[in-house]
């Protein structure tokens, strides 16, 4: 088994770019600062809901028009370790910190270029329903889903430390 990354504040403090295998950069805008001039706390919630889409839709086929299942957010959360502002380059990564029959927990680092101190941990649970109904399909995640998905799990404890993707 890997090292089990711990889920309380001062564990995800001490977050590293290596603890997430996916990652996307993200070039702040001018718009994302308030006027304390850092970055407005709902762009976190768009940095975390964007890289986790992206990696729905590259490498698990996923699409919101036609796809037969959608995912729908249960509670989401972020946790501040510091400041970022514009103009700046994020790289922001992902992880999967469980997952169960229908449902996945995401856990996103936030990290400024070149600094290697994580600014935010965030995430959120999706649960997995048939859009036609609503409802989560009794066979769970579809495999191809479900595979994509643990390869996600680096740090959880669930699995060994996952491959970069």
């Amino acid at each position: 088994m890997g090292e089990t990354l711990g889920l309380d504040l001062a564990s995800k403090k001490q977050r590293l770019r290596k603890d997430y295998a996916y990652r996307l950069d993200y070039r702040t805008r001018w718009a994302d600062n308030d006027m304390f001039h850092h970055l407005n706390n709902p762009i976190y919630g768009v940095l975390i809901d964007s890289i986790i889409n992206d990696f729905l839709i590259k490498k698990c086929g996923y699409n919101t028009h036609s796809y037969p299942r959608t995912a729908l957010v249960a509670s989401t959360y972020c946790d501040y370790f510091g400041s970022v502002a514009y103009p700046n380059m994020l790289d922001v990564g992902l992880r999967v910190v469980k997952l169960g029959n229908n449902s996945v927990t995401y856990e996103c680092g936030i990290f400024e270029e070149e600094q290697e101190q994580v600014k935010a941990v965030g995430g959120f649970t999706q649960i997995w329903v048939k859009r036609e109904d609503n409802r989560s399909p009794p066979e769970g995640l579809e495999p191809h889903v479900r595979s994509a998905l643990t390869r996600l799990m680096s740090g959880s404890g669930d699995q060994k430390q996952a491959p970069k993707l």
